[in-house]
């Protein structure tokens, strides 16, 4: 649904992230076309950040 709306506001790219540890998250990112980024550690925890392509 925030895919839906992003492409009502015309935003072509949104970055949507997780804990790398949030396996069925990371998944779900993957199968809507997020592409990985990079990893970061926030608070001693690794996330991923992917991008979107928004169509």
């Amino acid at each position: 649904m925030a895919l839906g709306e992003c492409r009502r506001l015309g935003i072509e790219k949104a970055l949507v992230t997780c804990y790398k540890d949030n396996i069925a998250s990371a998944r779900t990112i993957q199968r809507c076309g997020g592409v990985l980024e990079n990893e970061i550690v926030k608070d001693g925890r690794a996330v991923q950040r992917y991008w979107i392509a928004v169509e």
